[in-house]
């Protein structure tokens, strides 16, 4: 799946006439302009390209809606203490964290559980950045306001320590479709707090939710709650997509719960439109072994669960026939 940077065009954009511009982000910064453009693997670097220390900063010089592309670097840390330290509130940029296994670009959560990152612009991207909790019970990773096709790609998500955890990945405000087209592709989720609540707690009505290529492997949650979403009452999910056409795109979860629902609870009404497919669950629900609260319009189509050790998991629903 392609990297949707610099309008959606590739690294190189639209060329001389691409509005856009490049940022680059390095904790360690002590080199000129050129060595970090090597690094980063721009070539048409100059005297404007600009070098920041924080996100923070290098959002507060992109332009809204432009196709601003920030590279963050491998190896770049930072440290978030409040719900103000970094804000996604500039439209249509794209952050993007350069490195592989323990270069990758790492942000850690500290100090309150009310430390957050709010997003409050439409069409931002954040790929292949580590977050970390290194204090107990974050309340929500990030909080998303009026912030539509917000998305989070090959992301990793996990505690600095044993009781450090987030309780949810993202939350939504309460205005209904205020939040269209949130979506979570190819991230991970590891976590054996048995605190933990959920990816998703959504709590207005939203279109278009993504869940795809996930791998979430979660505490035991004393309530049973669902691993991917808590969506409000009387709030809809409207054409939504759990996992995929193939399997490639579905979900793995690993969520010990002994009663379901287990990836989703959602009102009990046919207004949910969308799907759930092809995703695998390891359980410990033997009795009804719901994905979604019942009596709900979405469809299932090749979803694998087991609650049993040593066996592979069969087709839940059960087939129609």
């Amino acid at each position: 799946m392609e990297a949707p940077n610099k309008l959606g065009l590739g690294v190189g954009g639209l060329g001389k006439g691409d509005p856009s511009k490049v940022f680059l982000v390095y904790s360690g910064i002590a080199s000129d302009a050129r060595d970090l453009a090597e690094r980063f693997g721009i070539d048409d670097v100059d005297n404007t390209t600009l070098i920041f220390a924080s996100i923070e900063e290098a959002i507060n010089a992109c332009l809204a809606s432009r196709g601003d592309h920030i590279k963050v670097m491998p190896g770049h840390t930072e440290t978030l203490s409040s719900a103000t330290a970094l804000k996604l509130d500039t439209a249509g940029i794209y952050i993007e964290g350069l490195g592989y296994g323990t270069l990758v670009p790492k942000i850690t959560l500290d100090t309150a559980d009310t430390t957050t990152i709010p997003v409050s612009a439409s069409d931002i991207v954040v790929e292949n950045i580590k977050f970390s909790a290194n204090y107990a019970d974050i309340a929500t990773l990030f909080t998303v306001t009026t912030a539509k096709h917000f998305t989070l790609r090959y992301c990793q998500f996990v505690d600095t320590a044993a009781n450090m955890n987030f309780l949810t990945i993202v939350t939504t405000n309460s205005t209904n479709n205020a939040s269209d087209g949130l979506s979570v592709i190819g991230c991970s989720w590891i976590t054996p707090d048995t605190a933990t609540s959920t990816l998703l707690t959504i709590a207005g009505d939203l279109d278009g939710l993504k869940v795809q290529g996930c791998y979430l492997n979660l505490g035991v949650n004393a309530s049973d709650l669902p691993a991917i979403a808590i969506v409000a009452t009387g709030k809809d999910l409207t054409n939504m997509h759990i996992g995929g056409k193939t399997p490639a795109e579905g979900n793995i979860v690993i969520r010990l719960n002994t009663a379901n629902p287990l990836l989703i609870t959602c009102d009990t009404t046919t207004a949910n439109t969308g799907y759930v497919a092809n995703n695998f669950v390891r359980h410990l629900d033997t009795a009804a072994e719901l994905l979604v609260t019942a009596a709900t319009n979405i469809g299932f189509f090749e979803n694998k669960c087991t609650a049993a050790v040593d066996k592979s998991g069969f087709i839940i629903p059960a087939v129609d026939s």
